[in-house]
């Protein structure tokens, strides 16, 4: 009998199971956490760092603990021309989307109403990251994962609090701790 191989389904099932140690989500719960914690801290070195080295970071522990013990597949390399170009095209978007509210709702040229909807720009923003590794995996979990950054970020940015700062710092930490799971 024959039988039909489905590769889009073998790569995602691979992808999956490449992703089972959650060091990627560990790793983006701790710059979103610490991202946060910078508006209390003039101090950012360390947040830089973890941006700069969180991919080598992650490939050195699964090098050294994931890949022993489960093994590795080498996928497909995607174009980083074609990958940077959506990555452009989406934030401008984002841009956008972020202009068109704060003319609609308040005063665009008011740098206090961009800090009070800066918790809904990062929710937007996180949407990529989120679609990017559901369209990897097929996992629907980050369909939820995108849905629920963009309710938290207008929950945030709609909320009164004393500071504009206090909500994205809430926002942050909150989505940051989710990441963890």
């Amino acid at each position: 009998m024959t039988q039909n191989i489905n590769l889009k389904e073998i790569e995602k099932k691979a992808y999956r199971d490449s992703q089972q140690d959650g060091l990627m989500e560990v790793m983006m719960g701790l710059i979103l956490m610490t991202f946060g914690g910078f508006f209390y801290s003039p101090i950012f070195a360390f947040y830089i760092l973890l941006i700069v080295f969180a991919g080598r970071i992650v490939e050195f522990i699964r090098r050294r603990y994931t890949h022993p013990r489960i093994g590795f597949v080498k996928f497909h390399e995607e174009n980083p021309k074609d990958a940077m170009t959506g990555v452009f095209l989406f934030e401008v978007a984002v841009i956008v989307i972020m202009f068109t509210l704060i003319s609609i709702f308040g005063e665009v040229t008011d740098y206090s109403q961009w800090v009070d909807w800066s918790p809904l720009f990062f929710g937007m923003i996180l949407v990529g990251p989120f679609a990017h590794a559901q369209s990897r995996s097929g996992n629907v979990r980050y369909t939820g994962y995108a849905i629920l950054s963009v309710v938290l970020g207008l929950f945030f940015s709609l909320a009164e609090f004393a500071s504009g700062r206090t909500g994205l710092i809430l926002y942050l930490v909150l989505m940051g701790g989710i990441s963890f799971h």
